[in-house]
């Protein structure tokens, strides 16, 4: 991927407008969805990394300036025009699950679907995948119909429609990929852990060990750093060892 490519996903994986992190299983089913004219919403898978895609949607708020435009035929290649110019007021963008999420049958799937993009018989597909139950089926929402090396077009299947959050009647930033039907369900496996076989051998009586020594203080790594590896010092065999007092205490 060349450099403009690069800087183009840069800028569109900035933050969306409305959170869902810190949400609960209880809050994410107040939510409700309402209807929006499709024609101004797209999906695009977006290239990054080393062959990778991740979904963006760009919705079309206001007709002052052309969001994207799209070219060719399976695949449809798209540009993201709002890149060239300050689209706020006139376009929206979401490119990740703080910016959209899953519907089905009336149910907020956010918590419980990643959104992915996979390639599969010469296209790409978009598909919702169970976060914690690798037994689910993965749910397929769109195709590339196609393969190139830029934005592509994901086309719905049928059944999928676009649709906003809204909580108590008040429109967000959050987008729906919203179907009617209700989301598969894993079926549950029938294998059994085996139980720990059976020992004729007694159990040995632990000792407790009190060790008196001087507590050692661990520096505080800031979140996300990896503390740096000192190499360790090989110890002289002229310097005799620091001997630690070890009092057994019997437990009888």
């Amino acid at each position: 991927m060349n450099t403009s490519r690069w800087l183009q996903v840069a800028v569109l994986a900035t933050a969306s407008s409305f959170t869902v992190g810190a949400l609960s299983p209880t809050t994410a089913a107040t939510f409700d969805s309402t209807d929006v004219n499709p024609n101004n919403f797209i999906a695009i898978a977006a290239p990054f990394g080393n062959n990778q895609h991740q979904l963006l949607i760009i919705e079309q708020i206001s007709n002052r300036q052309a969001c994207w435009s799209e070219s060719g035929s399976n695949p449809v290649n798209v540009e993201p025009l709002l890149l060239k110019f300050d689209f706020t007021g006139i376009c929206g963008r979401s490119t990740d699950s703080n910016g959209y999420s899953i519907r089905m049958n009336g149910e907020d799937l956010g918590l419980e679907y990643l959104l992915r993009i996979v390639e599969r018989d010469g296209e790409l597909v978009l598909v919702g995948s169970h976060r914690t139950n690798r037994q689910a089926p993965d749910i397929e929402i769109g195709t590339t119909k196609g393969l190139s090396d830029g934005f592509e077009k994901i086309f719905l299947n049928p059944g999928w429609r676009f649709t906003r959050r809204t909580y108590n009647r008040k429109a967000l930033g959050h987008i729906y990929l919203t179907n009617d039907s209700a989301a598969p369900v894993a079926q549950e496996s029938n294998t059994r852990p085996q139980p720990l076989p059976a020992t004729s051998q007694p159990l040995p009586t632990p000792e407790r060990e009190l060790i008196f020594t001087k507590p050692q203080v661990v520096p505080t790594v800031p979140e996300g750093e990896i503390p740096a590896t000192r190499p360790q010092t090989r110890t002289s065999p002229s310097t005799p060892e620091r001997q630690i007092p070890v009092f057994v205490v019997p437990t009888n």
